[in-house]
């Protein structure tokens, strides 16, 4: 970590970086960010859109309305949502880009001088990226992580690891790429030294903090990572490690390619929440390539030019291929709903859920919810092959998509027009548009085919009459006629606070939730907003005391 901290930063000649460079790269991301906002729908920008409206109305912990239920912070972002519900989503976003910008270009002169000046103004134009792919929370961590490097290039370790922690509480995976940095540096320049264990005992005390998090509010969920995927990442890394290694000023670059190149290797042999978005660092990695080229005088120039053209397509083409949605941006703006919303206030009661056939940037996980209907969905592809599985096989059969949609207690399934999810939504689409699932059309508009679902099963059932009068984001309510066990569908939470003649909660196999009810009449299960109430949760009782919620349930 010597090289951020002094030891060789001292740019070559003793140049330093004219402050009007430093800020011409700001100037770059502002310009770019904003031809974005203009002409781009952002691919992502529905979940964050969502969840901002959760941390307006309180939705913290725990949200029904997609997937059945799910934490919709706790394992994505712990603090993005709170900035953004306060200052809006595309102005904190714009000003992680081109704080990004400044950092990234503040960071290379320090250390490499002149010869950083064309990547920097490069870094300075990719920097405003997240406007155009929806990265947003994202973005905001990666700006702590160049905050991070900043601070530790300017011996300010403290600053280093409340930038860390930002970091992690923006985007767990930003945090990843930040170990990943620090780590290439310290296999390069290898110091012991107080300041290095000062940083690795502070990280590691962030890290704990998350893991205890992610211990009581669990995501689950894989994220694909195809191996064609992974092979384009290991040999671009390959390239770029081949180029920088000539050059002992490009060592931590090289460093940095082995390490990516390892980490994608291993994010594809052990599946989990990473996988694909391993790739993320490709936003940075052109101008990497290039800061290698110059360093090595752009020698030998097959392989540097091989290198940067790799290094190019990689960093641009993903971006290019979400320029078909941007013609497609339909979905994004409420006009496009609002028929498909209207037949449903008239038809559709709120204790059952809708099924919509998604659209390529999944912006029914948006409208749906936020017009107050249960999702059977929503937009995580890895929890969606989580709990609907069925629904990504290529030969998905009528039979089963009716099970599944009364699994889910599913109502109504509406078909969009528009261009669909490719993963799985033409095949959805042409097994309904086939008749095969008996399934009868009851509105059609331009826009909009909606299906209904004929004796939909509903949230509640059991040996005995029960009914879920009222499902929201945070509290259900219903009424059972007898006293006994029932299955809600709903996934289960121990984070329940339950009505006094629920006995319990716990889990079935399927992850559904069993209510034990002692009497009949109504009931209730809501999730507290404060967090002394969820303290206070039964659930969260047993978790301390290493009890599972079906222990709890044959113990009371």
């Amino acid at each position: 970590m010597s090289a951020l901290q002094g030891a060789s930063s001292h740019p070559p000649d003793g140049w330093r970086a004219p402050s009007r460079e430093i800020w011409l790269s700001g100037a770059l991301a502002i310009v770019t960010g904003v031809i974005f906002i203009v002409v781009a729908t952002p691919e992502d920008a529905s979940v964050h859109l969502y969840r901002t409206f959760l941390v307006e109305h309180g939705t913290l912990v725990w949200d029904n309305l997609w997937y059945a239920g799910h934490y919709p912070l706790a394992g994505y972002s712990l603090l993005y949502y709170f900035l953004a519900s306060a200052v809006g989503n595309l102005p904190l976003v714009f000003a992680g880009s081109v704080a990004s910008a400044v950092l990234f270009a503040s960071i290379v002169f320090r250390q490499w001088g002149e010869l950083g000046l064309w990547p920097v103004r490069l870094f300075g134009v990719l920097a405003a990226a997240p406007m155009f792919t929806g990265l947003y929370s994202y973005s905001l961590g990666f700006a702590a992580v160049l905050s991070a490097v900043w601070a530790l290039q300017r011996h300010r370790s403290a600053l280093a690891l409340i930038c860390s922690a930002a970091a992690l509480g923006f985007s767990p995976l930003a945090f990843l790429f930040l170990v990943m940095i620090l780590a290439a540096l310290w296999l390069v320049h290898r110091p012991i030294n107080r300041t290095v264990a000062t940083v690795v005992i502070g990280l590691g005390a962030v890290v704990g903090v998350e893991g205890v998090i992610l211990k009581l509010f669990p995501s689950g969920g894989t994220y694909p990572f195809h191996w064609a995927d992974m092979l384009c990442l290991v040999a671009l890394s390959a390239l770029g490690y081949r180029v920088s290694e000539r050059d002992v000023r490009a060592r931590p670059i090289a460093m940095l390619f082995v390490l990516w190149a390892i980490g994608a290797v291993v994010f594809w042999l052990v599946p989990g929440a990473v996988g694909d978005n391993w790739a993320r660092l490709r936003g940075v990695v052109f101008p990497l390539a290039l800061l290698s080229a110059v360093l090595v005088r752009f020698r030998p120039r097959r392989l540097v030019f091989t290198s940067l053209a790799a290094a190019l397509a990689y960093n641009i083409v993903p971006y290019a291929l979400q320029i078909p949605n941007w013609l497609n941006d339909k979905p994004a703006a409420s006009r496009y709903w609002a028929p498909a919303l209207t037949y449903l206030s008239q038809h559709a009661d709120r204790v059952h859920r809708i099924e919509v056939v998604p659209t390529a940037d999944h912006w029914e996980a948006y409208w749906i919810p936020k017009a107050g209907y249960p999702l059977a969905r929503g937009w995580y592809r890895q929890l969606d092959k989580e709990v609907s599985p069925v629904l990504y096989d290529r030969h998905l059969s009528a039979a089963e998509y009716r099970r599944w949609l009364h699994t889910m207690a599913v109502s109504f399934v509406l078909l969009p027009s528009s261009r669909l999810d490719k993963n799985g939504g033409p095949t959805e689409k042409r097994l309904l548009m086939s008749g095969e699932t008996g399934l009868a059309v009851v509105f059609r508009s331009r826009a909009w085919t909606i299906f209904e679902v004929p004796r939909p099963s509903g949230m509640i059932e059991g040996a005995h009459r029960a009914a879920v009068t009222e499902f929201s984001h945070r509290t259900i309510a219903g009424n059972v006629s007898a006293s006994g066990d029932y299955l809600l569908r709903v996934r289960f939470t121990p984070y329940w606070a339950l009505s006094s003649n629920v006995s319990c909660a716990h889990p079935r196999a399927d992850g559904m939730t069993e209510l034990v009810l002692t009497r009949p009449g109504t009931f209730t299960l809501s999730i507290p907003k404060k967090i002394d109430g969820l303290l206070k949760t039964p659930g969260f009782t047993e978790i301390v005391g290493r009890r599972s919620a079906s222990e709890a349930c044959r113990n009371r």
